[in-house]
């Protein structure tokens, strides 16, 4: 199955007027601005007026460049964590993956609090200063960024790990076993390759899961980001803001979910070869 542009403008159809739909509904709920045509470009947060564009842009790129900054420290982290598991015994690995899934059950809020008073430790033992706190003219990057890839890590770790298991017992890895290549030759040229393509059937679960994050992480921080913007906006910037998250997503989804059923069906008509 190749991606379908026709499928994509449907579902950009439904994304467009659903978006719409909330976006005028305070407008129906409480009644419509009378200078709305004066102010249609301009919104307002604690009395600062700012212009739409590009100011939103701006704020998209500050909030892209954690995001994805964020899920690049993930996967490699749960990659490099996933290859040095494998060579452990079964006990340590049951014991990372337990210590790991404790990590994961615990709130994003708790994560933020034991880091921030973990910098202010390692400020008063070292006088290192680590800034946590964002005030709009000097952003941060470094603390968002390490909170938001905290638990992604974590979920990435636990299926490249599941998914490296599956392939450890898989015929091609059997035969090359067989024919004298060793287990870390094996590991690196063939299976991590298989792993990472398996990966994009669960991106759009991650990637989700990161967004839903990110308001807690620009909320906890004062970032001066995208989701800030959308809880603070209604009418004509609530749109364009929700639109500049949704569209491209929905194109990056419609990409993943193509390439993975026409994957699944390439290993299907392998296997029944």
């Amino acid at each position: 199955m190749r991606f379908s542009f026709r499928s994509y403008l449907k579902r950009l159809r439904s994304i467009i007027l659903g978006i719409l739909i909330i976006s005028v509904l305070p407008a129906l709920l409480f009644g419509v601005n009378t200078h709305l045509q004066e102010r249609v470009w301009e919104y307002y947060i604690s009395g600062t007026k700012y212009l739409i564009f590009p100011d939103i842009i701006d704020k998209y790129q500050y909030s892209m460049t954690i995001f994805f900054s964020a899920l690049l420290i993930g996967l490699v982290f749960a990659l490099v964590l996933t290859f040095i598991a494998t060579l452990l015994p079964r006990f340590l690995q049951r014991a990372i993956v337990g210590f790991l899934t404790l990590l994961e059950s615990l709130p994003d809020l708790f994560i933020v609090v034991a880091l921030q008073v973990s910098i202010v430790y390692i400020y008063k033992k070292t006088g290192i200063v680590i800034y946590f706190y964002n005030d709009f003219s000097n952003p941060i990057y470094l603390m968002p960024i390490l909170v938001l890839s905290i638990l992604p890590a974590i979920q990435l770790f636990k299926i490249t790990f599941l998914l490296m298991q599956e392939e450890q017992h898989k015929l091609y890895v059997t035969v090359a076993r067989a024919m004298g290549l060793g287990r870390l030759y094996i590991t690196l040229k063939h299976v991590f390759i298989n792993i990472i393509t398996s990966l994009f059937q669960y991106s759009k679960t991650i990637f989700v899961f990161m967004l839903s994050n990110l308001f807690i992480v620009e909320f906890v921080f004062n970032l001066n980001g995208i989701m800030y913007l959308l809880l603070n906006t209604k009418g004509v910037a609530f749109m364009g803001t929700a639109l500049i998250i949704a569209l491209p997503f929905s194109l990056l989804f419609e990409f993943v979910e193509s390439n993975t059923v026409s994957e699944n069906t390439k290993s299907m008509g392998e296997d029944a070869a």
